[in-house]
């Protein structure tokens, strides 16, 4: 199963991939780690609510 795991910077709100499709990511993007459109101010549960719901066939997780 493809996972993301979500975590904050000083800026926002980053998704890291892991799984089959973190390949896909590092292809495209060089990297499987990207910037989600969320702000540090944004709470954990709405960012975590998004990319569940942008990401149905996923794991979502959470470092605090």
């Amino acid at each position: 199963m493809n996972t993301i795991r979500l975590y904050c910077t000083e800026t926002g709100w980053m998704a890291r991939y892991r799984g089959a499709g973190a390949s896909l990511i590092r292809e495209l993007f060089g990297t499987d780690t990207l910037p989600t459109a969320f702000t540090r101010q944004a709470s954990w549960q709405e960012v975590k609510a998004t990319i569940e719901h942008l990401n149905p066939g996923c794991r979502v997780e959470v470092q605090l």
